[in-house]
């Protein structure tokens, strides 16, 4: 069960400002901002004929946003956004970017990889209850320490894991496993090891990890510095 929206949507989405340089284009968007905007038929056909309407919703508001993004950078007609084996999204060649969404709202943020090596973001609702058997799937020892039962902090912890994944995902080429990062909450933010090689990557390889609360939405995001 999550929370209530004591706030709309529309306005949570005007709320969440980009928290990375100009060189990165940001885009966040609700339902009403989507409404007149057209997938690309190569990207219509990613969608499965039985995709549930809720996926359906999910993609073309991802979709929507991540061509915003685009045209932030100099994409006046941005190229259609395909998928990947893991489902990720595919960038014109040269950029970076990551696309996330939650119950009405998505936001994308894509640039060259001139400027970062990753980009991860993610957006969750603060769900109304904790959950004990999620905390133990995400959070490691210390971590779950660090939640100690607070369903805000779980939410933090399990938003800030899935920034990292999504930037680190695709340099891996394969899925990554909660534990394969660990988080330290430190002045406001997330500090983040890795527990294990990713991609170029050693481990103990460290990153921060910001982590931002808007009224019912968590904001989590990450860059990687370009190689």
């Amino acid at each position: 069960m999550r929370a209530d929206l004591s706030v709309p949507l529309s306005f949570q989405a005007a709320m969440i400002a980009s928290p990375f340089p100009g060189c990165v284009g940001f885009a966040v968007v609700t339902k009403d901002c989507a409404s007149g905007f057209s997938l690309d038929p190569t990207e219509a056909r990613i969608l499965s004929p039985r995709a549930a309407l809720k996926r359906r919703e999910e993609f073309v508001l991802g979709r929507t946003a991540a061509h915003a993004a685009l045209k932030q950078i100099g994409f006046s007609t941005p190229p259609p956004i395909l998928q990947g084996p893991q489902r990720e999204p595919l960038w014109p060649a040269g950029h970076v970017g990551s696309i996330t969404h939650t119950d009405g709202i998505a936001a994308c943020a894509v640039c060259s990889q001139d400027h970062a090596a990753g980009i991860g973001i993610d957006l969750e609702i603060i769900p109304d209850r904790f959950d004990q058997d999620l905390c133990l799937v995400v959070g490691a020892r210390d971590e779950r320490a660090w939640v100690g039962g607070d369903t805000l902090r779980m939410a933090r912890l399990f938003s800030a894991k899935e920034a990292v994944f999504k930037a680190m995902s695709p340099l891996a080429g394969v899925f990554l496993d909660f534990m394969d990062a660990g988080l330290i909450w430190h002045e406001q933010s997330f500090r983040g090891r890795l527990m294990r090689p990713i991609g170029p990557y050693p481990q103990g390889f460290e990153f921060p990890v910001g982590s931002i609360v808007l009224d019912t939405l968590i904001f989590s995001y990450m860059s990687l510095p370009p190689r």
